[in-house]
């Protein structure tokens, strides 16, 4: 039976059973801050957790899910991943112990068939109603029911005694005996840990509200969540003891295996593993819209095709490899998840970007680390080598056995253990960081400092109507539920239903005022939490929970933003019309000042491309075009051609904004009714953001006319300066730049005179090694321009030279190492000489053989090292 066939059986077991199968959630958790990735099943069903039930009270899924915690273990063991599939089902407040065990049991002795003697459990110690389950519905032998306490067989893992407050219970776990032949204790069961049973189910009884002091209280609907991995169950079924070796990832296994074989060499099964791991995480990760960068969770993806590059890079394969193997994994995936297809090209495109900067930067930063070893000198202290170390390791992603390997011929034994301890604490520390971002904290289904468990979902009229005549159903203050609040309190307000667009999907919240017959609230923000709309503000007066109140927005802001969001959908269908379909949105940001719209695109957008967007967008605001929003099945709404930003997640129901026949887009935000209204539209900045990702920023309406004036008093204040009119601004400027550049030009020349009249005295002070004349001169005040001009005077006046020339101004430095024809001849070459002094200043070169140059942005630097440089360069002199 494959991967996907149990998949399917699970879902489809469940549907029969009553329950709604949902798709999987994004990897990237929607408004969640509590978590960075989505790690369980149960993430998508907080709202119906908390009690704010859409139509079902019976949920399974397979949910995709993605940790980082057991990163180490990861190629090590036989069954931890870093991306994993977990099969679920859950219950809210519906059915409960008896009918997740019985339903678990059935599935798998039944729907799986797998022998029920080869399956024991194991349930809390005080849990005596699923222990008689067990023992007298289902009929399990006591000896295969094991009882645990609650580090085991609680969830969260002894909550009772350590927290977090909010909704526990214990749990039951499913495992399969591989057989006694693997442990040779008598007395084996689940609780060892020999490897002889895997774990294959874990059924989550939440019956108990923890409270401060541990104490537990009775949910009054009590609810189930579980969680089976669909690899471990898979491996099960296929008969294989490591999950490395079943279908899932048979195939992945099999190319990467190829592609190293091709390079004729070979990496360790470890390693072979790991990849598959991480190729598998990163496909997905990128396919929900994560963009590999230095934090967050783009911070995660980076760094796992970092590792899996070093890998190829430690096995001698210096050209990018990995990216090839995506398509292997789209491949073996696609059937449960199609839209892998559509994105394979620009995930390839990512990791390859991202390979081919790791395979340049491990070329560089291999001898600047050596260079930088060699500065700490021989007394160095044990806490700045590590804290070096790390750096390598963990910003410039240096493998850590080439770290070791380069410090080992520098220090002794005791020094290295002692700095590869300090290694390993800071990667702790930084694993920490990471693994707090990816764990869910605290009471999983609070949302910020608001507990909105028990609050109904927020009925948002704010489509149609600026104010609505509301009532408050929670006041919060300090994140304490109250009763009322007084003047001068900051509270944080929930509503019956509100007209207030709640911050979400890169919009800005509303802003407004609540007002009441003995008080009002200043709202001055909106946010959602778990469908909940709270509006926050400082309170005039007294409010009180269960007053009416009418709620109304800052109309003219929210048209404001309403100008900056429409205007960002007419900037998509621009982008695409003038670069090509392959403009994606990857992120935006719109409020009442402006608008930022991030986007797939492999290069910069030039002066031209960009007038030709702005002209586009400003042709579809004049064409005054009817915004149209329409309710529709996800179906319908991918059938008309929409647009879907690729990182969200939708429900069967979707909202399609749409103007003309340029522009159609699942969004659920505020529009305008025309795209007359946008008025004027403007783009200011153009950038990059990450590898093959660019930023737009735009302003519209009023907006961008005071960004016209403002440009508009800039020239009017530079022609007040040269005194002409403004159309002679550019003119004057082009002379002015003319005379700048002829006095720069003597008073350069004017310098060289200086510099050549002393030029004998620094000749005189060469040193001779090995029969060469060898000259080191930093000059000060002086750019590049000149020291090549100087660098040609020396090799007129010494036949026989090596020269190393510095110069360092106000903003930069810049080097020439100059070698005579007659030695280059000999193999001495100035651009192998100006690659061993490059990582000194932190800049980069090349060159000829006779002439090679590099420059630097921190003179200091050069000034600092310019000493160290030279006695490289000299060192280097052997003929």
């Amino acid at each position: 039976m494959t991967g996907h066939e149990i998949r399917t059986k699970y879902l489809e077991f469940y549907r029969s059973k009553g329950h709604k199968v949902a798709e999987s959630d994004s990897l990237v958790p929607k408004d969640d801050p509590t978590v960075l990735f989505t790690t369980a099943g149960m993430q998508q069903f907080k709202p119906q957790f908390m009690g704010h039930l859409t139509g079902f009270t019976r949920a399974a899924s397979s949910q995709k899910c993605l940790r980082t915690d057991d990163l180490p273990e990861v190629g090590v063991t036989d069954f931890h991943h870093t991306m994993f599939e977990m099969l679920g089902n859950f219950s809210f407040g519906d059915y409960f112990k008896r009918e997740a065990i019985l339903w678990a049991w059935e599935f798998l002795t039944t729907v799986m068939s797998i022998p029920g003697e080869r399956l024991w459990v194991s349930v809390n110690k005080d849990d005596e109603e699923a222990y008689n389950i067990w023992r007298t519905e289902i009929q399990l032998a006591p000896d295969r029911i094991v009882k645990l306490g609650d580090k085991s067989n609680f969830w969260p893992s002894n909550a009772r005694l350590n927290g977090p407050n909010g909704p526990c219970g214990p749990c039951s776990e499913i495992f399969f005996d591989w057989g006694v032949d693997h442990c040779k204790n008598p007395d084996c069961n689940p609780d060892c840990s020999c490897g002889r049973f895997c774990e294959v189910w874990n059924l989550v009884f939440t019956q108990f509200n923890r409270r401060d002091g541990g104490i537990l209280e009775p949910l009054p609907a009590k609810n189930i969540d579980t969680g089976m991995g669909l690899e471990r169950l898979t491996a099960v079924m296929q008969g294989k003891k490591n999950n490395y070796e079943s279908d899932l990832f048979a195939d992945i296994i099999t190319a990467i295996n190829k592609v190293v074989a091709a390079e004729h060499t070979q990496i360790s099964l470890r390693e072979t593993r790991v990849i598959a791991d991480h190729l598998r995480a990163v496909t997905f990760g990128l396919s929900d819209g994560v963009i590999p960068s230095n934090e967050g969770r783009g911070y995660v993806m980076r760094r796992l095709i970092v590792d899996m590059t070093n890998i190829m890079i430690q096995a001698g394969i210096k050209k990018p490899l990995v990216h090839s193997l995506v398509n292997v994994v789209v491949a073996v995936m696609k059937a449960p998840y199609p839209e892998l297809v559509e994105k394979s090209e620009e995930i390839t495109l990512a990791v390859k970007r991202v390979e081919e900067a790791v395979i340049k930067l491990n070329g560089e930063k291999v001898p600047e680390f050596i260079v930088e070893i060699g500065r700490l000198g021989s007394d160095v202290k044990v806490d700045v080598l590590g804290a070096l170390m790390f750096r390598y390791r963990d910003t410039f992603g240096l493998p850590m056995n080439l770290i070791l390997a380069t410090v080992e011929n520098k220090y002794a034994a005791g020094i290295i253990a002692q700095a590869k301890d300090i290694v390993e604490k800071l990667m702790n520390d930084q694993k920490e960081r990471s693994r707090a971002g990816s764990k869910m904290q605290g009471d999983v289904f609070l949302a910020g400092d608001v507990d909105v468990k028990g609050l109904n979902k927020t009925d948002f009229v704010g489509h149609d109507q600026p104010s609505a005549e509301v009532v408050i159903t929670a006041i919060f203050i300090g994140g304490e539920k109250v009763d009322a609040a007084y003047d001068g309190d900051a509270a944080a307000i929930v509503l019956d239903q509100s007209p207030f667009y709640a911050e979400q999907g890169g919009q800005a919240g509303d802003t407004g005022t609540l007002m009441g017959k003995t008080g009002a609230l200043v709202v001055k923000a909106t946010q959602k939490q778990s469908d909940v709309f709270v509006h926050r503000g400082v309170v005039k007066g007294t409010m009180k929970a269960g007053d009416p109140v009418k709620a109304s927005i800052d109309g003219e802001r929210r048209m404001a933003i309403m100008r900056n969001h429409t205007a960002t959908h007419l900037l998509q269908a621009a982008l695409r019309q003038v670069l090509g379909d392959h403009i994606k949105q990857q992120g935006s940001s719109v409020d009442e000042s402006r608008l930022r719209f991030d986007f797939t695109h492999p290069k910069g957008v030039s002066r031209q491309e960009l007038e030709q967007v702005e002209d586009a967008v400003n042709s579809f605001v004049r064409r005054c075009d009817l915004v149209s929003k329409r309710v529709m099945t996800i179906e319908e709404a991918k059938q008309s051609g929409a647009l879907a930003f690729f990182a969200e997640k939708y429900g069967e129901t979707v909202r399609v904004v749409a103007a003309g026949e340029y522009s159609k887009e699942f969004c659920g935000g505020t529009h305008l009714d025309s795209t007359g209204q946008i008025g004027l539209f403007k783009i200011i900045s153009e950038g990059a953001v990450a590898q093959g990702i660019r930023r737009l920023e735009a302003v519209t309406g009023t907006g961008a006319l005071d960004f016209v004036r403002a440009k508009e008093k800039q020239l009017e204040q530079a022609a007040a300066v040269f005194k002409a009119s403004p159309d002679e601004v550019a003119a004057r400027v082009e002379q002015q730049s003319k005379r700048v550049k002829e006095l720069q030009r003597a008073v350069s020349d004017l310098n060289f005179e200086v510099i050549r009249s002393g030029l004998a005295g620094v000749i005189a002070k060469a040193d001779i090694v090995a029969g060469v004349t060898y000259i080191a001169h930093l000059f000060k005040g002086v750019d590049m321009d000149m020291l090549r001009r100087v660098s040609d005077l020396v090799k007129q006046k010494c036949p026989t030279v090596v020269a190393l020339l510095a110069a360092s101004s106000d903003e930069d430095g810049a080097l020439i190492i100059v070698v005579s024809d007659d030695l280059v001849k000999k193999g001495l070459k100035a651009g192998d000489l100006i690659q061993k002094v490059t990582p000194l200043i932190g800049g980069s070169g090349g060159g000829r053989p006779n002439m090679a140059q590099a420059g630097c942005k921190d003179p200091q630097k050069l000034l600092a090292v310019f000493d160290q440089a030279a006695g490289i360069v000299k060192e280097s002199i052997k003929i």
